[in-house]
């Protein structure tokens, strides 16, 4: 009794600290997790003391299992909270582009087998960015247009590949930038940009400076002082370089500048679910929070792309490290163990793509846990030499949160194994849980909500996790055994979804769904021939409802939306003026979406137009330049009380494309107004439980819908093609 009066009073005190006005936002921070530390540490020594006891061999297995994942969970926790005690959140610091004393820039454009157009959206992004001309280089580094992919022995293959290649060579030169290739695909990303650097310094030293034909605007030769990353369908906006350079003049030691990774199009999860516009995306809580927590530790690290690296300093380590398949945090790790240092800046300036199935979304994440494991088990951060102690931590809690499959698989199989065969794999009565056990998740998911809230609700968590962990388990036992093993895949982006469709990877939640319904009579049994074992059976049906609740959001995950647009949307709400050409009426309005195929747009006042006529947007760049981009209407409709006006663009018309590129994509403080605007919109912690049940009951439902009616179809097709056979032989025998 004692004890829980202690935990819940410690619980009241969460609560107040948390919502007590006036209290500094550090002071606040610390005190919230000091006193969740203390609750943790408290139902640890609990479980470690008071619920591990031999009963059987089985039993001890199940249970030691189970202790070891939650020892896992509070390890993630504590190391978590150190990581974000403090998040660094920097101010931009636009540098004077006049300065005689500005580095030069390579910027790399690595690509395997991306849609052409992606690299040449990139690319043509990039000359817009607000530098001197002649200080940057833009390189376009094709992988796919290797010596060795030209002269594949497959035929097909290698004429697709010198097509490709030739393709992104005319680009290049059109564009008046380089293009670059190697002999081989060594060591895929890592290679591709290590070798760019090899060949970009002989570019320097050689006597030939010139750019190839209709070079672009002057730029530089080559050799630059930084370089920049940035994969193919990462867009950069005109103030990327402005807004980065900057910390490079203020500090010799500096090796890294990463920004945000936005993406525009949602991911599987939040597509299929639905929470796209409602909710902060799946990447947020890593770029909103954790990243500044790690920047404050000087521990930031290189996330592959949007990010800016001194030259000099990835020369010294032989380029980008290439024995893990997270080649980017590795080279990261090797650089912070030399004594130099990283920023991050939490403001996005990049616009990329997200995968679009849940299969590519697996296959990526497989990459990142396989990655994030070798550097565990191959350059464990713990005991790296020339690591600040914080630095070891910060890399630690990144590399070791990536075994969090083999938990969560755990917490989903548990309660099943006591319902189902009895198995005592948590030993403690209902008084012992209310003390202990519920009182430290509570603290959890109050510091959690309260360090991650804004982008990302607690259990949005939950579902992730669990949705990955059955599929990473591979990766991550593979890792484990073969650390040295592991090969670089290229995520998917750009997919055409032209239908509904069942994902491949639905199987292990519909046996979860099965046999996790199934535990209720189960449970029913258990409390009327055991009564002795009430406490446990209360405890475990909790347990599973919860469960239940992920399966049924996994569903919903599993049945993929269709997704046909080749040039993702993004809500806007921005005052422009346009032109109708038909009769040169301007007209104020809003655009209320976006993307590089067209716009939506509300005029104030009524309008002479119709579909198929022309207008003009008359509108100002981030850079203050007067831009008038031709659009044609494709359609009129009303929605409420408003008149909108469907237009596309002309992404064809060469002489445009940089306009509209620039129009769209050229500004960053659009993508922080649509950051900013979702993640202002929190729901209460027991509100987004109850979200979340509904879009998983709604999910399911279309799911098993869907899977009804797919069903219905093929047996309606195979009766209808065993009827012709049957008339068909009917045919013969009465001819």
């Amino acid at each position: 009794m004692h004890q829980a009066v202690l935990g819940w009073f410690l619980v009241g005190i969460l609560f107040g600290i948390k919502y007590l006005p006036g209290l500094s936002p550090t002071i606040q921070r610390i005190l919230l997790m000091v006193f969740s530390l203390f609750l943790a540490s408290r139902y640890w020594v609990f479980r470690t003391f008071d619920t591990l006891y031999y009963t059987a061999i089985i039993d001890c297995a199940a249970m030691i299992l189970l202790y070891l994942a939650e020892s896992y969970g509070i390890l993630i926790h504590v190391t978590g909270m150190f990581v974000n005690i403090l998040p660094l959140k920097r101010k931009l610091r636009s540098i004077d582009l006049n300065r005689p004393d500005l580095p030069t820039i390579d910027i790399f454009i690595p690509t395997y087998n991306e849609p052409v157009k992606f690299v040449e959206i990139t690319a043509t992004a990039c000359l817009s960015m607000e530098y001197p001309k002649d200080k940057v280089a833009i390189h376009i580094l094709d992988d796919g247009g290797t010596w060795e992919k030209k002269n594949d022995k497959d035929p097909v293959k290698a004429e697709k590949a010198r097509n490709r290649a030739n393709a992104l060579g005319d680009a290049a030169q059109r564009l008046g930038i380089r293009y670059l290739t190697r002999k081989n695909n060594k060591n895929a990303k890592a290679g591709n940009i290590t070798a760019a650097l090899k060949a970009t310094a002989a570019l320097q030293a050689s006597s030939d400076k010139t750019l190839p034909v209709g070079g672009a605007q002057g730029q530089k030769s080559s050799g630059g002082e930084l370089i920049v990353v940035l994969d193919c369908d990462h867009i950069p906006t005109t103030d990327f370089l402005k807004n980065t350079v900057g910390y490079f003049l203020e500090d010799e030691k500096l090796f890294l500048v990463q920004t945000p990774h936005f993406m525009i199009n949602p991911d599987p999860l939040e597509k299929n679910l639905g929470t796209h516009a409602e909710n902060p995306g799946e990447n947020e809580m890593f770029y909103g929070a954790v990243q500044l927590g790690m920047d404050f530790w000087n521990s930031s690290f290189f996330c592959g792309s949007a990010a800016l690296l001194r030259r000099r300093c990835l020369e010294e380590i032989g380029g980008i490290a290439a024995d893990t398949v997270t080649e980017d945090a590795e080279t990261s790790l090797l650089l912070h163990a030399k004594g130099y240092n990283s920023v991050y800046i939490d403001h996005p300036m990049v616009c990329g793509m997200a995968p679009e199935t849940v299969n590519d979304f697996i296959g990526q994440r497989s990459r990142w846990t396989q990655g994030m494991i070798q550097i565990f088990m191959l350059k464990n951060p713990l005991f790296m030499k020339g690591l600040k102690l914080y630095q070891r931590i910060s890399y630690f809690n990144s590399c070791v949160f990536w075994f969090f499959g083999i938990a969560r698989f755990i917490f989903l199989l548990a309660p099943l194994a006591y319902l189902y065969f009895g198995l005592k794999v948590y030993n403690a009565s209902l008084p012992q849980i209310l003390a202990y056990t519920v009182p430290h998740l509570v603290g959890v998911v109050i510091v959690t909500d309260y360090l991650f809230g804004r982008v990302r609700h607690p259990f949005f968590s939950e579902l992730y996790e669990s949705m990955q962990s059955i599929f990473l388990l591979p990766a991550i036992i593979g890792a484990i055994v073969r650390p040295k093993i592991g090969k670089f895949k290229v995520t998917p982006k750009g997919k055409r979804l032209n239908e509904d469709f069942l994902s491949p990877l639905a199987f292990p939640f519909y046996l979860l769904l099965v046999i996790n319904f199934a535990a209720i009579p189960a449970a029913v049994y258990r409390w009327y021939y055991m009564p002795l074992s009430r406490d446990t059976i209360i405890i475990c049906s909790f347990w599973v409802f919860f469960n239940l609740v992920l399966v049924l959001l996994c569903l919903g995950i599993a049945w993929e939306r269709r997704q046909i647009r080749t040039q993702h949307r993004i809500t806007i709400n921005e005052d422009v003026t346009v032109r109708i050409e038909a009769n040169q009426q301007e007209i104020q309005g809003r655009i209320v979406d976006i993307s590089l195929a067209g716009f939506r747009f509300i005029p104030t006042v009524e309008a002479a137009i119709k579909e198929g006529d022309y207008l003009t947007i008359l509108a100002q760049s981030s850079t203050n330049e007067s831009l008038a981009i031709q659009a044609e209407t494709l359609r009129i409709t009303k929605q409420g009380g408003d008149i909108l006006w469907g237009c596309s663009f002309d992404l064809e018309d060469q002489e445009a494309r940089r306009d509209i590129i620039n129009f769209v994509y050229g500004s960053s403080s659009r993508w922080q107004r649509f950051w900013s605007n979702r993640r202002a919109q929190r729901i209460s912690i027991i509100a987004g439980f109850f979200y979340l049940l509904q879009k998983g009951i709604n999910g399911t439902a279309r799911n098993l819908k869907g899977v009804a009616i797919t069903l219905l179809y093929y047996i309606q097709r195979s009766g209808i093609h065993l009827w012709n056979g049957i008339k068909w032989h009917m045919q013969k025998v009465f001819a």
